[in-house]
This record gives structure tokens, C-alpha cells and sequence, in this order.
């Protein structure tokens, strides 16, 4: 997934070096299939398209991967935007933890998260929300504070009484397709984490 930028330099910016956005709508004029909105980082872009072929096209996987920190003025109008032109979503799937580094991850994220985590009760009401842990990355000190957003999600989730993807076991399992960036993962990568998504979604 290397045509998606991943900060790897701690810096108090509010604004990665380079931001954007990543959408994806699955077989537009399907409607018979279960379709499900991803929100995430370029995990989720990596992982969508797979899930839908892993699910055998039961599950319809829509997009919307972003750099946007939760934080970021503008990362709830692009999420609406993007969702104005979406029909029939079922299942909702949330992740932010791999940007945002200029958060800090007990205090500033979890009051962030929370926010996000209201946006969607409010913008997806009657929906399946799920909450998805991130995924684990090479760097070290990285790996301690993607553990300490992971417990504000948990948290979070016991609060809005939301259910949970566990992403994060399920890619240290896959540790061993891991790309050399020490972030993203190959197709096979990928696939493990899909597979966790619909054994998750499909209950």
C-alpha cells in the first residue's frame, strides 16, 4: 500500500506532511447484497476490497480511509459527504489509530475518540456499529501507544456498549506478512485481517 503515506516522525502538527483521502463505493448499483461502510486508514483501504471477495460477495465493503486525525475540522464533513451518496449501508466498522500522532493517547485521543465514536451513534443511527482495534506496527515506541489507543477504544466501547473488531491480535498473527514499512501488509496480510472482520460481522 505504498501509494498511502504513514507519519513516522513524532510532531506536535496538527497536519500530516501529506494528507488524504481514499473512497471507495463496491458494485454501485447492487442492492441485494449486505453492504458495509469501512471508516478507517489505509488498513481498512487495504482490507476492504478483499473482505468483500473473501465474504464471496455476501458482504459488499464501501470505503472511506483517511490521514485525518480525529482531530481535524474537516474529517466529519468528508465523512458526511462521502456517506451522502451511499444507499443502503447496514454495518458501520470505525478505526482511527495510526494518525493523529500529536494527540496524546490517554487524555486528547480518548476525548477525540469519544467524539468520533458520537458522530457515528448520530450519523448512523439504527446502524451496526463496530469499533475496530488497530492493527500493530514494527516501531517499538509506536507499537506501546497504538496498545494505549487500543485500551481507550476497549474503554469506549464498554461505555456505548459497541462491539469490537480485535484487528490487533489478529495482525500480530500476521506479523509474518508484514511489508518492510513496518505498517501495511501484503494480500495475504490482508486477507487474515478480512477474515477476522467477517467472522466478527457475520455473528
Amino acid at each position: 500500500m505504498s501509494q498511502f503515506t504513514y507519519e513516522t516522525e513524532n510532531t506536535n502538527s496538527k497536519l500530516e506532511t501529506y494528507e488524504w483521502d481514499n473512497v471507495w463505493i463496491e458494485q454501485t448499483e447492487n442492492k441485494s447484497k449486505k453492504r458495509v461502510l469501512y471508516i478507517g486508514d489505509s488498513i481498512s483501504c487495504g482490507t476492504r476490497n478483499i473482505a468483500t471477495k473473501v465474504s464471496g460477495e455476501e458482504y459488499l465493503f464501501d470505503g472511506f480511509g483517511s490521514s485525518k486525525a480525529l482531530d481535524n475540522p474537516f474529517l466529519y464533513d468528508s465523512i458526511r459527504l462521502f456517506v451522502s451518496q451511499l444507499t443502503g449501508v447496514e454495518t458501520v466498522l470505525f478505526n482511527n489509530g495510526l494518525h493523529g500522532w500529536h494527540l496524546d493517547d490517554n487524555t486528547e485521543y480518548r476525548e477525540f475518540y469519544e467524539n468520533a465514536i458520537k458522530f457515528m451513534l448520530e450519523e448512523f443511527d439504527g446502524k451496526k456499529i463496530f469499533l475496530v482495534l488497530t492493527t500493530s506496527v514494527a516501531d517499538a515506541e509506536r507499537e506501546e501507544r497504538v496498545k494505549a489507543r487500543n485500551a481507550v477504544a476497549l474503554s469506549l466501547a464498554e461505555k456505548y456498549n459497541l462491539p469490537v473488531i480485535d484487528l490487533y491480535t489478529a495482525s500480530v498473527d500476521a506479523v509474518e506478512f508484514r511489508l518492510d514499512d513496518g505498517v501495511h501488509f501484503s494480500g495475504a496480510g490482508y486477507h487474515k485481517l478480512a477474515e477476522k472482520i467477517l467472522e466478527e460481522i457475520s455473528k
